[in-house]
């Protein structure tokens, strides 16, 4: 059991905004994801019993989008949530506490076959955790997800000072027009707080992420630099201000929704 509660050492994180995301990228063995997959799914099953319980807001798994060239990237991603409520009831969980969740999520089942069911040994060749905090964003345009559904992220570093200060002023507009035009449910960007020992090893100089939730809806305009001088000047300052990797594409597989 203390080899499946590794997963729930993550998630202990402060936030401001009332959230905390955890973002779990996981590296599979190979030929594994068939029994990945039905890792996560006995996983829902316990963290459906920790949205019940009051104990954090929303638990999702996303599969990675591959691209040629990626190897060594995660193929699927683990994202959970919990908002500022949450933080006593949260950071008081015990190992002991996490332990009843899970035998009270399969009720009537040996503790011998939960541990099984939710055992990452063979399966998970390598997990990398960051923690964010949220620092800017644009709400959300409504929560409704469904199976399937589609989301990215971008890796970003920042290089000055001003860096939150030009994604407010001159990006976050776009993204809320994006919103009000029906394209996009939400745009944000946390910064990284914390990330396990695996992680830390990659010795990647990822500084925040961006998150971005699309709509169904298509056929969005491509955003024009503006033309004039103010606002060409704030385009300049905004791309000098970070570096950022492409987008990493996500489709939703499992989610408590």
């Amino acid at each position: 059991m203390k080899k499946l509660l590794f997963v729930f050492t993550f998630f202990l994180a402060f936030y401001s905004y009332g959230q905390s995301t955890v973002m779990l990228a996981m590296v599979l063995e190979e030929g594994k994801e068939d029994s990945y997959l039905k890792m996560e799914k006995n996983w829902q099953k316990v963290n459906e019993t920790a949205v019940a319980e009051g104990i954090i807001t929303q638990w999702s798994v996303w599969k990675r989008t591959p691209r040629e060239g990626d190897d060594g990237w995660a193929q699927y991603f683990v994202m959970m949530r919990r908002n500022a409520e949450q933080e006593d009831v949260f950071d008081k969980m015990t190992t002991s506490d996490w332990e009843q969740l899970s035998y009270r999520a399969f009720r009537g089942k040996s503790k011998k076959s939960i541990d099984k069911s939710l055992s990452t040994n063979g399966i998970v060749k390598e997990m990398r955790s960051r923690t964010y905090k949220l620092v800017v964003t644009t709400g959300w345009r409504g929560l409704e997800w469904e199976i399937g559904d589609k989301a990215s992220f971008h890796y970003m570093t920042k290089k000055n000072d001003d860096f939150i200060n030009y994604e407010t002023s001159v990006w976050k507009p776009v993204a809320q027009k994006s919103i009000l035009e029906g394209y996009l449910k939400y745009w944000g960007i946390s910064e990284l707080v914390d990330s396990n020992d695996v992680t830390k090893e990659l010795k990647s100089t990822s500084t925040h992420i961006a998150f971005n939730f699309p709509t169904k809806k298509k056929n969005e305009e491509a955003y024009k630099v503006p033309e004039d001088f103010l606002g060409k000047k704030a385009w300049d300052a905004l791309l000098n201000s970070r570096e950022m990797l492409p987008a990493e594409e996500l489709t939703l597989v499992y989610s408590t929704f």
